[in-house]
């Protein structure tokens, strides 16, 4: 068996509530430090006046009938004090499930019933949605608060059950003690899958996950202050992402973050420029869009000092392309899911090595599995990542089906990514196992495809699905491709183009489509079930005529 580990020392982990660990304050920030401002609103919420609100919310839902283990729903956009909904649930030892904003009735319908929640916190645009489904689930009226100061039908701000200002502290909610082998145990936080093969799979993390995780990153950033760094939040919160570096982390280290509702060009690069953000956490869409949208040049981004791209591959020629561009920036990328809260491999800022996803994370064990032989890959191939660390999830909410086929009897969780490591030990994702194209027993990635084709400045976007040749009784790889603003690029030109760049078992076989846009998840994951939908329609069209 053969095991990576980091190439830092492990590090001591935190054992206890998640709340307490995010307020231990490790920088000494006062009270008066600005820890959270409304990009557009330019509200602000002091260090003290978070914790207070914090403790506040979670006082109230106690007076409200909250019980130690019950589940709040968060269903909303990005909110400037969004994480004080987060952690007030957390600190009492309930739970806290993040629903993605553009969820449908059912999709929430699902997660209510999975999480088992029985109170929701929802922005007023989605508080129809949040209506019907609670109906559905037996969540009464009185348990759906609203973000913002104004009550929409009857329904009120989740601030209407804070108690009075005035209160003693010693009145309002203590943080549960979970010291020990409890934070190991506990589920805080209870996130769900994308679900790209069926429903959506409710990850259950411990307080222990989410402190270890936020332990584990630490020692792989760089050494800017805490306290006088500015941190743009832009990522969803509902997603591990968010969750662990615009809230956990940010919230930790006490830095001042900018936070977007939605995320569009125009308020991003406003944000950038107006509050010099110098660090971002940001998808691979979004560094796609400052490399080539025009629009980033009417923007002064000097301020800014680090970035961190992760959720999906971000290929090397797009990372040399930001650097190349904006060389004041330093770039890494890092790796991780939900199951691992999230992170279990990241970049240096000071040493990046592009298209690798960085180094095993401190306390973490990493092996590289093909999946065909079940035996440790060779120096120089390919196989699954699997991880055993303490941020691996606790299992999957009320599936211990699927848990047990995730994470083995030794404690390894099996990704379902392929990579390779190199002798340094930077590890390069190739893709995931379920998304390989088999072209005549050759194995093709589609995220090697779709680095090449971004690489070519009049290709604006791109993404690569497998369809079937019956003819030869095979897969081969399909180009859907967004033209570069002003381009005229043929599918020939870009046929030809790949086939200069690649093997000959990798060209572009099953042809190239022009589209708009190219459909995404909200942390910057290609939806290649979409795609591969839009093939099947257009068959079957075919078909009747």
């Amino acid at each position: 068996m053969t095991i990576y580990r980091s190439p830092f020392h492990d590090t001591k982990l935190p054992s206890t509530n998640a709340y307490t660990f995010t307020t231990s304050n490790p920088n000494n920030a006062p009270d008066s430090q600005v820890l959270l401002i409304d990009a557009l609103t330019k509200k602000r919420i002091t260090y003290g006046e978070w914790k207070r609100d914090t403790r506040r919310f979670a006082t109230g839902l106690v007076n409200n009938g909250f019980k130690r283990g019950d589940v709040v729903a968060v269903f909303s956009f990005n909110q400037y004090d969004y994480s004080i909904v987060v952690f007030a649930p957390i600190l009492l030892g309930g739970i806290v499930t993040t629903v993605n904003s553009a969820y449908t009735v059912p999709e929430l319908i699902h997660q209510l019933e999975d999480s088992g929640a029985t109170f929701i916190v929802t922005h007023p645009e989605l508080l129809a949605t949040a209506v019907e489904a609670a109906k559905k689930v037996g969540i009464p009226p009185q348990r759906i608060y609203l973000f913002g100061e104004e009550a929409v039908n009857g329904f009120k701000p989740y601030s209407s059950i804070f108690p009075p200002l005035s209160t003693p502290e010693s009145q309002l909610a203590q943080p549960v003690n979970l010291d020990g082998e409890p934070a190991a145990t506990t589920t805080a936080v209870i996130c769900y899958s994308s679900g790209t093969t069926g429903k959506s799979k409710g990850v259950e993390l411990t307080h222990l996950n989410l402190c270890s995780n936020a332990a584990q990153v630490s020692p792989t950033d760089s050494d800017m202050t805490p306290l006088q760094t500015v941190h743009l939040a832009v990522l969803p919160l509902y997603h591990i992402y968010g969750i662990q570096m615009c809230m956990n982390v940010a919230i930790f280290n006490a830095s001042t973050t900018v936070v977007l509702p939605k995320f569009n060009p125009v308020d991003f690069l406003q944000a950038i420029q107006e509050f010099k953000v110098q660090t971002m956490n940001l998808v691979p869409p979004q560094i796609l869009m400052l490399v080539k949208a025009p629009i980033v040049d009417k923007y002064d981004l000097s301020s800014v000092r680090r970035i961190t791209s992760g959720a999906a591959p971000c290929p090397p020629e797009l990372s040399v392309a930001l650097v190349q561009k904006f060389p004041h920036i330093y770039f890494r990328q890092g790796y991780g899911m939900s199951e691992l809260s999230p992170v279990s491999h990241a970049g240096l800022y000071t040493s990046p090595v592009h298209g690798s996803i960085g180094v095993v994370a401190p306390n973490c064990e990493v092996r590289l599995v093909d999946p065909e032989t079940g035996m440790d890959a060779a120096p120089g191939q390919s196989g699954e990542i699997w991880v055993r660390g303490p941020n691996v999830m606790k299992g999957y909410r009320n599936n211990p089906k699927a848990t047990a086929e995730t994470i083995d009897k030794d404690g390894f969780l099996h990704t379902g990514d392929i990579a390779t490591v190199d002798r340094h030990g930077h590890f390069f994702i190739v893709d995931r196992m379920k998304e390989l194209i088999k072209y005549k027993g050759f194995q093709v990635a589609p995220a090697e495809l779709e680095a090449v084709l971004v690489a070519n400045p009049e290709i604006g976007d791109a993404a690569v699905i497998g369809v079937e040749n019956k003819a030869e009784a095979t897969e081969v790889p399909l180009a859907f491709v967004v033209r570069a603003p002003g381009s005229t690029i043929t599918e020939q030109q870009v046929s030809d183009y790949v086939a200069s760049k690649v093997a000959n078992h990798k060209k572009l076989r099953g042809g190239v489509r022009f589209v708009e846009i190219i459909p995404k998840s909200a942390a910057g994951k290609i939806l290649r079930k979409d795609l591969r939908a839009l093939v099947a329609q257009e068959k079957a069209t075919k078909a009747k005529l």
